[in-house]
């Protein structure tokens, strides 16, 4: 035991040190706050280091195109699941030497280096805008100027001051879309005519949910200046400024007749993995894999994104796990993901064959429809190992007694645990025959059924649906829809999470109507709604019954 003591030290040090270690040599990651500025603007590198290595790197390799103005760093410490990450962020505030697309060269921070990261430095207006002498300065832009239902909007938001005190600026709003702030701001400085302005641009993502005009109403900002030359105003309230930004509008198409049925992704990016496909082409029967689906859509947020599902496989059973969703920034678009685990049991030897998936999207770059697609995958099954074991045959009463080589009887003082075994069987033995003699003079009860709850009260909510479906709003439809279907599945929060609670058939194909009109401008027709859903909902079934039913493998 001494000699594997400190082996097994050693090894219970390296555990512990082996995050903190892997943490302080990841590579530097960096990264722009903006890839395309005017001349004369700033713009702030981000170098991201482990907390081990928090120096500053060598900037000399800026100097040829860039000025550096200055350096800052701040820390960060985080635990997640007793997993301690600690990071530092160099921020170096940088100003170009001239104009054209230039590259921010790699630094060397210890013995690593970080990436070359690519910047569009575009000629200044030589025109100085009408209110270049005014404090403060509010100006918006959107990209693009046309889009679809549902595409992300990327709303920019410019305040230009000079000597600000402080000042409160508001958000932006849009009638019939949804908006929602964007990463963090950047701050940066910048010529306007004769005098130098600091910068603060912030993004917004604006999803329009109808097509038609977009009005985005334009935000304020109200605050106060002070005058660098008067001394006694820092002492002071100042003089209030107020700065309103111009009134935008966006034409916005209805989903085009060139794409695809089913779910409508105006996506800028998208991306369509399974991951988890043994290596060796090889499975076992009744052992499970965990297949794991991924969906990425840049400029879509991961609400409106489908459900992800395989298709039904011949030889072997599905138990999908619980979805889950989140989103990201890529500087100012949206990431929404999508992540959804499989437990795939193969039920029999053989080839199990798993079909090609695909996945239809428009291109909003390009204008165009895609397909994304996961390719066909066979495994070779092989028979489970507790199928090829056979029981020993029992010996023949006729075989020849061969000299016996088994052990002389164990007697009290040999094995003293072995008497206490048999102790505690007959204890038991015996206490199965007092409970089988008590059991025989119980008195017989009359059994009585438990109290069977009152049926689901779902009435007011299936009229208030048919009310909906026969005035032909989308949006109360929906609402309707789902008030209804959560007197029977309380969990249920959309039509994609209902959808997939219903088999396959009529009232899937509403939901997708409804989805259509709902996003995609399409015509709804009230009575197929109402001859769908006339009997209630058509849920997909679950095992049931009484005690002899096993509970299902992954319970929903």
């Amino acid at each position: 035991m001494r000699g594997l003591r400190y082996p097994m030290m050693l090894a219970l040090v390296w555990a512990l040190a082996w995050p903190m270690l892997a943490l302080a040599q990841a590579a530097p990651v960096a990264s722009l706050d903006r890839s395309r500025i005017g001349m004369g603007e700033t713009v702030t590198l981000n170098i991201e280091v482990g907390e081990g290595d928090a120096d500053t790197p060598d900037l000399s390799p800026l100097s040829a195109d860039f000025v550096v103005l200055g350096t800052s760093t701040n820390h960060s410490l985080s635990i997640v699941n007793g997993r301690r990450e600690a990071h530092a962020i160099l921020g170096i505030a940088l100003r170009p030497r001239r104009e054209g697309h230039l590259t921010v060269p790699s630094l060397v921070i210890g013995s690593q280096k970080t990436q070359p990261l690519e910047l569009d430095v575009e000629a200044a207006g030589h025109d100085a805008p009408s209110n270049a002498d005014a404090p403060v300065q509010l100006e918006a832009k959107v990209d693009p100027a046309q889009a679809y239902v549902g595409q992300q909007i990327d709303y920019t938001l410019r305040l230009y001051f000079t000597n600000l005190a402080d000042g409160n600026l508001g958000d932006p709003t849009a009638e019939g879309a949804e908006v929602r702030r964007v990463g963090q701001d950047a701050n940066y400085q910048t010529m306007r005519g004769n005098r130098r302005f600091n910068v603060v641009e912030r993004h917004y993502a604006i999803f329009p949910q109808r097509a038609g005009t977009l009005d985005v109403q334009p935000p304020a900002f109200q605050g106060t200046v002070v005058d660098p030359n008067d001394m006694g105003a820092f002492f002071g309230s100042g003089s209030p400024v107020s700065a309103v930004a111009e009134k935008l509008r966006v034409e916005v198409r209805g989903r085009p007749a060139g794409a695809a049925d089913g779910a409508w992704i105006p996506a800028r990016a998208l991306k369509l993995a399974l991951d988890g496909l043994p290596a060796d082409g090889k499975a076992v029967v009744g052992q499970p894999l965990t297949l794991t689906m991924r969906l990425d859509a840049v400029g879509m947020p991961y609400e409106a994104l489908p459900a992800l599902s395989l298709p039904k496989l011949d030889g072997a059973d599905i138990y999908p796990d619980k979805a889950v969703t989140g989103g990201s920034t890529n500087g100012s678009w949206v990431t929404g993901r999508r992540q959804q685990s499989f437990a795939v049991v193969p039920t029999r030897a053989g080839t199990l064959h798993i079909p090609e998936t695909t996945l239809h999207w428009w291109n909003v770059v390009t204008d165009k429809a895609e397909v994304a697609t996961i390719p066909a995958h066979d495994l070779d099954v092989s028979p489970g190992s507790g199928a090829a074991g056979t029981k020993p045959a029992p010996p023949s009463a006729s075989a020849p007694t061969a000299p016996s080589s088994a052990p002389p009887a164990v007697t009290a003082t040999g094995h003293p645990w072995q008497w206490l075994f048999i102790g505690m069987a007959l204890l038991w033995v015996l206490t199965l025959v007092a409970w089988w003699l008590a059991s025989r003079r119980r008195p017989v009860v009359a059994t009585t059924s438990l109290p069977v709850p009152p049926p689901l009260r779902d009435g007011p909510a299936r009229d208030a649906f048919m009310q909906a479906a026969g005035q032909g709003d989308a949006a109360s439809i929906e609402r309707a829809l789902l008030a209804w279907a959560k007197v029977h599945r309380p969990d249920v929060r959309s039509l994609g999470g209902l959808s997939v609670l219903l088999r396959e058939g009529p009232q899937r194909d509403a939901i997708a109507m409804v989805q259509r009109a709902r996003f995609g401008g399409g015509a709804l027709q009230g009575i197929t709604l109402k001859d769908a859903f006339a009997n209630g909902f058509d849920w997909m079934s679950v095992a049931s019954g009484g005690e002899d039913v096993l509970p299902p493998l992954y319970p929903r």
